[in-house]
């Protein structure tokens, strides 16, 4: 079928219509293979969904494939590429570049003529690596868009009717348009090519080389830097700037002028650096004739700001501009002596936790003095976890320091507890310290239930350990042992937050008299059962929820809070270890209270 026969062919559907359009995108998506392929303008004015996009004109296939560069065809993802190919091949003029090139030299050959031979045949040759004119851009568009094999199919009918025609075109175009992404690609890499050349094409380069015509004859090029050049360069962009003086160069060239004036220090507007980059690339040849003696300074190169975010590099120009101010204006350096992020950083130093010479911090501070640029990106408002346990260590008098490093080498702290009567019952309590420092707490006046609670509330990340012994303890005598919060030891016994454990002195033995919250079995028989003079040991962890009661050190009996009152460990801020007597005439002893690193079963 001939470019004519098809131009008379018929719509199905609307016999006195010719057909007009043929479907060259969405066709992959058609659910229906039988859905009509070609139209005529009836079925263009009835079709409501019909898009404009996915059709093309048959005449402009049939009369224009040969010569030009067909809209929306093949199918891609970007048609921008195809209509800029289309308006850079209408530029004719523009891209004859091989015209210029030998107008050029027609006008240079009479003086040089031997050598202009040499270096007109190597631009020439240079410009056909490239689809330079409409010709080459239309004939690569061919071979990436199919687009003859496609008018080739629309003429070649071969006897077939409309609807075995129909298949085959349907199947060549659901085959190009399943190449959307390769047509993308390659249409990309052709314009894209052809608007590289065009750009780079610089008439006014060869002029200036003709000025010093006999000293720069070898210089001469139409293009302001071989492609391939351009590939390497960029490769090479990040590298160390070290290679400019790697081989103590001496010669100046437009890059190197660039890279020393576009520098990010010298904060050259964008415009001003282009500007003077085109102007450098013309002078170029001119340039590279000037020679001068060590560029830059022994074992030096230039700073590379470019690799660095803007934020930095004005964190950089402050530093620069604080530093300057420090050594000119006392004023200024007293007032940044006096910055809040100092006071903190100078005060943890300080700290005779620290162990650090006076020497070192004294050039410290005027360290972080300099550096305050830098160091108030830094939040210090809360970099101290615990503002009562830093400033109760950086107050410690030495000999409590030695005391704390000893206690330390041993893997725990020891704790004052400082045991007192609540005012639930006064007096009832006389609280005194053998000659090992340990308390020795007796139950005097009454037999009516009394406290006796610590003045250390316990923290909730640390590791408890307390140790006691009963001393004196009548038959059928109880006794408390736990944790109780401090704000109800005015007018409440510490039993009733259902932390302690209540013990009774039964036959030589101590056993759970009442269910005070400590009375879960963890380990040992089916009861709780330690000696009346052996040592019972509380562990402690409120972080873990952990409240433990076993007997030391033999460690067969144990017992653990009940879960429904664990929760009691986090929830309350000011939990302290308490003991409560009912009885006159007890005596207990506080063996051990120490911080440790772990417990032992």
């Amino acid at each position: 079928m001939d470019k004519t026969s098809f131009q008379t062919l018929k719509c199905h559907k609307h016999q006195k219509k010719h057909l007009q359009f043929v479907q060259v995108n969405d066709i992959l998506n058609q659910q229906s293979q039988n859905k009509q392929l070609f139209y005529c303008s009836s079925c263009f004015n009835h079709d409501l969904e019909f898009k404009s996009i996915n059709f093309l004109m048959i005449d402009q296939i049939l009369q224009e494939a040969e010569t030009n560069i067909i809209p929306k065809w093949p199918p891609v993802n970007n048609y921008k590429i195809i209509q800029d190919l289309i308006d850079l091949t209408s530029k004719e003029s523009e891209l004859n570049y091989e015209k210029q090139i030998i107008d050029f030299f027609n006008e240079f050959k009479e003086q040089l003529l031997a050598k202009i031979d040499i270096i007109q045949k190597k631009m020439i040759n240079e410009t056909h690596k490239y689809p330079i004119d409409n010709h080459q851009i239309i004939k690569k568009y061919q071979e990436i868009s199919n687009i003859l094999q496609f008018k080739q199919l629309l003429m070649n009918e071969q006897g077939r009717n409309l609807e075995e025609h129909s298949t085959l075109c349907r199947q060549f175009i659901q085959q190009i348009e399943s190449q959307k992404d390769t047509n993308t690609k390659l249409l990309q890499s052709l314009l894209t090519q052809s608007n590289q050349l065009q750009k780079s094409f610089n008439l006014e380069y060869p002029t200036i080389i003709k000025q010093q015509l006999f000293t720069l004859i070898d210089s001469i090029s139409f293009f302001n830097q071989d492609i391939s050049q351009i590939s390497l360069n960029q490769s090479n962009q990040d590298s160390q700037q070290s290679n400019i003086n790697s081989q103590n160069s001496n010669k100046i060239t437009a890059d190197l002028i660039m890279k020393l004036i576009s520098n990010k220090s010298n904060f050259c507007s964008d415009q001003f650096i282009n500007e003077l980059n085109l102007s450098l690339q013309k002078l170029n040849p001119l340039l590279q004739q000037l020679k001068f003696n060590n560029i830059f300074q022994q074992n030096k190169e230039p700073i590379e700001f470019s690799k660095l975010s803007e934020e930095k590099l004005n964190l950089i120009e402050e530093y620069v501009k604080h530093s300057i101010q420090l050594r000119s204006d006392q004023q200024y350096e007293n007032s940044t002596k006096n910055m809040l992020e100092l006071k903190q950083i100078n005060e943890i130093m300080n700290s005779k936790m620290n162990f650090l010479n006076q020497e070192f911090i004294q050039k410290f501070e005027k360290w972080t003095v300099e550096m305050h640029p830098f160091l108030k990106q830094i939040n210090f408002q809360n970099c101290i976890q615990d503002q009562n346990k830093f400033d109760l260590l950086k107050n410690l008098q030495d000999n409590r320091i030695n005391e704390l490093m000893m206690f330390a080498q041993k893997g725990l702290f020891y704790l004052n507890l400082n045991m007192v009567g609540t005012e639930y019952e006064q007096n009832a309590f006389v609280v005194t310290k053998n000659i090992n420092n340990k308390y020795i707490i007796t139950k005097i006046n009454s037999n009516s239930w009394a406290c006796c609670i610590s003045s250390l509330d316990l923290q909730k990340d640390l590791k408890y350990v307390f140790r006691i012994q009963l001393e004196k303890i009548n038959e059928g005598n109880e006794f408390v042992v736990g944790l109780m919060r401090n704000s109800i030891s005015k007018n409440r016994g510490g039993w009733e937050d259902y932390l302690s454990c209540e013990l009774k002195n039964q036959s030589e033995y101590l056993k759970i008299s009442y269910n005070q919250g400590i009375n879960n079995i963890l380990k040992g028989v089916s009861q709780f059962q330690a000696k009346k003079d052996g040592i019972l040991e509380i562990r402690v962890c409120l972080k873990d929820q952990l409240l433990e009661l076993t007997d030391y050190p033999n460690y067969e009996y144990k017992i653990g809070l009940e879960d429904k009152h664990k929760s009691k460990l986090e929830q309350y801020e000011d939990l302290r270890f308490y003991l409560g007597f009912q009885q006159s005439d007890i005596q207990i002893s506080i063996k051990d209270a120490k911080i440790v690193n772990q417990f032992k079963d």
